[in-house]
């Protein structure tokens, strides 16, 4: 049984599944993919939800309409969000963001060159708010298309897990070396597939799969699948 730890198969909530019929779609496609357990991270953007509470209920509106789904598949569901990193967040309540009952928060990073000013100012975040929350840090590999590697490994020193894009192991990408250098000295800790529709990015957990069998081990694949299962299930990791 495989574990999703980064969609957007709620529908209508954000650039993720426009409808209840392509989120239908999406867990049927994860389904094929054995995968049974699913963590659904809608993007939360502070500067346009301005409140967590208006968030929470345009969630819930989308939750009504996917959890019947996911029960007729014999899927499990937990609920939270990949929210977005500014330095306001420090002033509200981000336990409610977290992924069901785990204690675990999916963060993104803006999208820039991440300066040593940025870097303090985040890491000095994840040790205020690490009493409450652990944090996982969404597709470490993806800031490299915006800034420099050595920066990406000084904002990972942090206290927070690493998840990366399972789609970004296919042949050819650019970044590939990279996440298989995490991997092996055991500095990622998590995959996710972060689906956003069923055709440019559908759920796509066996081109990691198959990537990291071949090139590490099929060990490494499941240690990496028996961590995000820990998680679902609340358990020490």
């Amino acid at each position: 049984m495989l574990v999703d730890t980064h969609c957007h198969i709620l529908p209508g909530i954000d650039d993720g599944s426009p409808d209840i019929a392509t989120s239908r779609k999406m867990l049927e496609m994860e389904r094929k993919l054995g995968i049974g357990k699913i963590m659904l991270t809608p993007h939360f953007y502070l500067s346009e939800e301005k409140t967590v509470e208006h968030f929470l209920e345009k969630r819930a509106g989308a939750i009504e309409q996917l959890a019947p789904v996911g029960d007729h598949l014999g899927l499990e569901l937990k609920y939270g969000a990949e929210v977005l990193y500014t330095k306001s967040l420090a002033d509200i309540d981000l336990t409610k963001l977290c992924i069901g009952d785990t204690g675990y928060m999916l963060i993104e990073l803006p999208y820039q060159r991440l300066t040593s000013r940025f870097i303090n100012e985040f890491r000095s975040f994840v040790g205020e708010i690490s009493r409450d929350i652990r944090l996982i840090l969404a597709h470490a590999e993806r800031y490299l298309n915006f800034t420099d590697e050595d920066s990406v490994r000084e904002i990972m020193d942090s206290d927070m897990l690493v998840q990366l894009n399972a789609g970004d192991f296919r042949m050819f990408s650019k970044h590939a070396g990279f996440m298989y250098d995490l991997l092996r000295n055991n500095q990622a800790h998590l995959l996710g597939t972060d689906c956003h529709n069923t055709t440019s990015r559908p759920p796509n957990m066996d081109i990691a799969e198959k990537a990291v069998c071949k090139k590490i081990s099929s060990r490494c694949f499941s240690r990496l699948n028996y961590n995000a299962e820990m998680i679902f299930d609340c358990k020490p990791l």
